[in-house]
């Protein structure tokens, strides 16, 4: 897991980088601009390490982000990165349950949250940048398999998805998990 965190948290950084003057450019994340979703990126991957920390984080879901992007946006995003690939990766982290947002939750799982959120996030980046967005293998059947016991109108009335996105026949894997998690593709 953690060298699918590690490849994925990578990719998503290159484009956050390379999105440069594009950071203003609206996303297929209705009224967020790729700025708005790598400063929402980075702010989970502090909960997510704050969570493997022992910080009991709590964000208001009614509250807007504060800016945890700064002036160096790819730089804030593979800092928060770092920290969780150091956290995930300690001794026992992945087995261990933590008190998360949802409640008891096994580090596993938020690893796994932490994955998607940078793998479907990272596109969303890309493609308001008008960026090429190729992840590995590995990781998009990991978030696949994450999903694919997961009932589709739970995880969207949590607010996680939108609605489900017909694909073309003969779309990649990852066009195919995109359209399943609410991506028009």
């Amino acid at each position: 897991m953690v060298g699918l965190l590690d490849r994925v948290y990578a990719d998503t950084a290159e484009v956050i980088d390379a999105a440069g003057s594009a950071l203003d450019a609206p996303t297929p994340c209705e009224g967020w601009s790729v700025r708005d979703v790598a400063n929402h990126v980075v702010g989970g991957l502090i909960v997510f390490v704050g969570t493997l920390e022992g910080e009991a984080v709590r964000p208001d879901p009614d509250a807007p982000d504060p800016d945890y992007l700064g002036s160096d946006p790819a730089g804030a995003y593979r800092g928060a990165a770092d920290r969780c690939l150091a956290g995930f990766g300690r001794s026992g982290a992945l087995d261990r349950v933590y008190d998360f947002v949802f409640g008891p939750t096994p580090g596993l799982v938020i690893a796994n949250i932490s994955l998607q959120e940078s793998l479907v996030h990272g596109w969303d980046i890309a493609r308001g940048a008008g960026l090429a967005y190729t992840p590995g293998a590995g990781a998009v059947a990991a978030v696949a398999e994450f999903n694919a016991d997961r009932d589709g109108d739970d995880i969207r009335r949590e607010g996680m998805f939108g609605p489900e996105q017909p694909v073309p026949s003969g779309v990649s894997p990852f066009e195919a998990l995109l359209g399943r998690l609410g991506r028009t593709v």
